[in-house]
């Protein structure tokens, strides 16, 4: 009896609650990644179905190897917190053991923004909503709907650091750092200009400058040339990869004035960048403003974002933005009590009875759900009949076997088999993401099968000329086709 009390008074403790919602997160991330987006043929080979491959052929010996980039990892991205992973991959080798980290690095996240607004001083309700307000922001579900990246981990280890930070307890800052440091190395560039805007407003203020701002600035540095040195020698004698991939983002700063100049100011000012000023601020009431150390980060992911001429990067929530999110949460935290504190914000709240708070918070509700519904979510969807003959066509597929599959099949194939995506597919992808190089399927390489959806495009034309001079139809259903080699 005494048992039972002790667990009911336990789940009326904000902290429960804050572990709970933080759980429901994860779970209903995990369905719609994993159910409605992957079981429905909606993931893709670049990323999940890539860094699925990398773990399983470290496994093998090739460190972080896929031919789909045609080296390491470490030639495109410094992302060395990948090697946490492989142990969890030899356990668990399915593709949806990355979806499952995923979702439950991004809930932890969650569950730290309660911890840090309690910190912050904020009352257990209030930090509860915080927490609300974190799961509901669209630059989250943009990370967790896109297949898995590595930028996930970073939420969680910024808000990690920032917390040992304000708490001063320096084994939280250092795991935090630490985990943020080997997530990617475009992370670890915010990560120095957030150590640089330290040690200036340190200067400005106190006219020294702190050991915290110090560390975080010079251990970004080391920590960048450290990955360009790795991508120098991982990028099979190409260009480094790293700082290559930087001029594939920013196509015009290898164009003449002339031309780059136009390009960048058509950029800047386009329709997206509106957007994605609304999708990064208005969910949090552009109250991280008010708080310029905090913020300054956040919004120099913002611009790294705007400035893009990639497509995939401008124009969508994916996992570009991730790093600005544990910045304009802190900055929101920072700012939040004197804008409530203020005369006039006081004044508004008196004649509206309080309920001016309440009107915001429906209003940034409303912004977020409309951002978020624009974005990845729009295809999720339940498996259907042709996703089922996907199923019964690759179940054929001999384990072990070499196999040719489109972007979609991919990361349904590559555990069991040694995957390929098709040439024709692979270099239309490749130009988007500055791959110069890499090691593409049919009809380049005579793979043992080659699994064809003809709803897919219609390069499957020409391919189905090819494909017939050296391979027999084995099994056809609903417009998925699966061929093997037969010379």
């Amino acid at each position: 009896m005494l048992s039972f009390k002790s667990n009911l008074q336990h789940t009326k403790k904000p902290v429960f609650w804050a572990v709970v919602i933080a759980l429901l997160f994860a779970a209903v991330t995990m369905y719609i990644t994993i159910h409605l987006i992957h079981d429905s043929y909606h993931s893709s080979a670049f990323d999940l179905g890539v860094f699925t491959q990398e773990l399983k052929n470290t496994l093998h010996g090739q460190i972080l190897y896929s031919p789909a980039i045609g080296a390491s990892q470490f030639a495109p991205h410094f992302s060395p917190v990948l090697f946490l992973l492989v142990p969890l991959y030899w356990v668990f080798p399915y593709v949806q053991m990355l979806l499952v980290v995923q979702a439950l690095l991004l809930a932890f996240g969650g569950y730290l923004v309660y911890v840090l607004a309690r910190e912050y001083n904020y009352s257990p309700r209030t930090s509860l909503i915080l927490e609300g307000l974190f799961f509901f922001n669209p630059l989250l579900w943009g990370v967790a709907l896109f297949d898995f990246h590595t930028e996930a981990f970073v939420i969680p280890a910024l808000l990690l650091m920032f917390f040992g930070m304000k708490k001063q307890n320096w084994l939280y800052f250092g795991l935090g750092l630490l985990f943020t440091l080997a997530s990617k190395e475009d992370v670890v560039l915010v990560l120095g200009v957030f150590g640089a805007v330290l040690m200036i407003a340190d200067y400005w203020q106190h006219r020294k400058v702190s050991k915290i701002s110090i560390v975080i600035f010079t251990s970004s540095v080391l920590t960048y040339g450290l990955g360009v040195l790795v991508s120098h020698l991982t990028s099979n004698g190409e260009p480094t990869r790293l700082l290559s991939y930087i001029t594939n983002r920013y196509t015009y700063l290898g164009k003449p004035l002339s031309v780059g100049i136009p390009l960048a100011f058509h950029t800047v000012f386009s329709m997206d960048s509106v957007f994605l000023i609304v999708a990064f601020l208005a969910p949090l009431a552009f109250l991280p403003l008010l708080s310029p150390k905090w913020s300054i980060p956040g919004l120099v992911v913002l611009l790294s974002v705007i400035l893009s001429t990639n497509s995939s990067q401008h124009t969508m929530l994916m996992q570009y933005p991730a790093a600005a999110l544990p910045f304009l949460f802190t900055a929101f935290m920072e700012a939040s009590p004197g804008v409530m504190a203020n005369p006039r914000i006081q004044y508004y709240l008196k004649i509206t009875k309080n309920r001016a708070v309440t009107y915001l918070l429906i209003l940034v509700f409303f912004i977020s759900l409309n951002i978020i519904l624009v974005g990845r979510i729009k295809v999720a969807s339940l498996p259907d009949a042709h996703d089922a003959a996907i199923n019964q066509i690759i179940a054929v597929v001999p384990d072990n076997a070499t196999v040719t599959a489109s972007n979609e099949i991919f990361p349904h194939l590559c555990t069991r088999t040694d995957t390929y995506l098709d040439a024709w597919e692979g270099e239309k992808i490749a130009v988007g993401a500055g791959i110069t190089k890499a090691d593409w399927g049919f009809p380049d390489k005579d793979t043992e099968y080659v699994v064809i959806d003809y709803k897919d495009g219609p390069w499957y034309t020409t391919g189905n000329i090819l494909i017939s001079q050296n391979y027999k139809l084995v099994k056809r259903i609903d417009d998925v086709a699966l061929y093997q080699f037969s010379p």
